[in-house]
């Protein structure tokens, strides 16, 4: 029995809206029933002595201050609320969450995906839409399968797009995978522009190319359960991860016989020695720990499916993040970089 818990879903943080039918439904049951505008900025300067103090139809005075507009300066804000959400560009189109999420309406019902969980991250510059695919794959064994989810999310702070997510989880262990070695194939991103409504019109096929992906994923991941790695090829697979090409150049220099292990071990002379941090060293270590007593790992062991999973399930379930910055790092940030790396070398050495 594995001495770890499992983290959970990246996104269990949402509500959940399995019982709902529509998009509408979904938005008024997690609260993201509201919009969102654009409005133009102005510049808050305080009264100066011999400066140009003068208001005209451009600028008002306030609390000792005088207040200008700024031209081609715009932020976004929530207008149940007059939040503001973001700084953004002229040509930045809003797009509402009603029109993110409406196209998936048709692909929800009997038989067909589910809605998950939904929400929004911080005050609403970013809002989240689970589904769950009606597609489930095994790997290893009939024990070892994979759910398929689709995740939604469409930004308003200016900084993030309209994004369709493929992504699959391990149940046994709910680690979050990558579902395919360029991240691009699994991964649908519409900027904030004026044709952004029309691509979403076509966001229907999704459901369609999702599943049939999800097929191609796990013929992959049943390769890689096919593929023997012994311990010291999981000590060079982990530590091409987490370092740079200097520090494997420093490491080979040291020890290029042992030094993969005693790093993963964390030998004090060979951190000194090659000023390795500490952090790289833990880190390395508690992957490797997680490689051999991690959740459904034993019936994987010295596969490159186990080498894979040791890194994916020290990113979800031993990595000390929680909330919204722990599905901010899996989903979209450097937790899902480096998983997606992750598969990349295992993929090679499978090669």
């Amino acid at each position: 029995m594995s001495k770890y818990n499992t983290g959970g879903l990246p996104w269990a943080l949402g509500k959940d809206v399995s019982d709902c039918q529509t998009a509408q439904e979904v938005m008024t049951k997690a609260g993201l029933d509201w919009s969102v505008a654009k409005c133009e900025l102005v510049a808050k300067m305080p009264f100066r002595i011999n400066g140009n103090n003068n208001v005209d139809d451009c600028a008002f005075q306030h609390d000792g201050n005088i207040y200008r507009e700024m031209n081609n300066a715009y932020a976004t804000y929530r207008t149940d609320n007059n939040y503001p959400l973001g700084l953004v560009k002229e040509k930045y189109e809003v797009v509402q969450n009603m029109d993110a999420f409406n196209f998936f309406n048709n692909a929800i019902g009997e038989n067909l995906a589910k809605w998950d969980k939904a929400a929004c991250l911080n005050f609403g510059e970013k809002v989240y839409v689970s589904a769950k695919l009606p597609i489930q794959t095994s790997v290893a064994n009939s024990n070892d399968v994979v759910d398929n989810y689709l995740v939604f999310s469409n930004g308003h702070d200016g900084n993030c797009s309209v994004d369709i997510m493929i992504t699959p989880v391990r149940v046994i262990c709910t680690n979050m995978l990558n579902g395919a070695i360029n991240k691009a194939d699994c991964h649908i991103r519409l900027r904030h522009t004026k044709s952004v409504k029309e691509k979403l019109e076509l966001g229907a096929q999704v459901l369609k190319v999702a599943c049939e992906h999800a097929l191609d994923a796990q013929e992959m991941y049943r390769q890689l359960a096919k593929v023997t790695m012994k311990d010291e090829q999981v000590y060079e697979y982990l530590c091409n991860l987490q370092l740079t090409p200097a520090e494997i150049q420093k490491l080979m220099q040291y020890d290029n016989k042992t030094g993969f292990k005693r790093l993963i071990n964390r030998d004090y002379r060979l951190l000194e020695a090659t000023e390795i941090s500490t952090r790289k060293a833990n880190i390395l270590s508690n992957m490797f720990d997680y490689y051999n007593d991690g959740i459904g790992q034993k019936d994987i062991y010295g596969t490159a499916w186990g080498a894979y999973n040791a890194v994916t399930g020290f990113y979800c379930n031993v990595a000390n993040l929680e909330g919204e910055k722990r599905m901010n790092s899996l989903v979209w940030g450097s937790a899902n970089n480096n998983m997606n790396k992750a598969l990349n070398n295992a993929i090679a050495y499978a090669s």
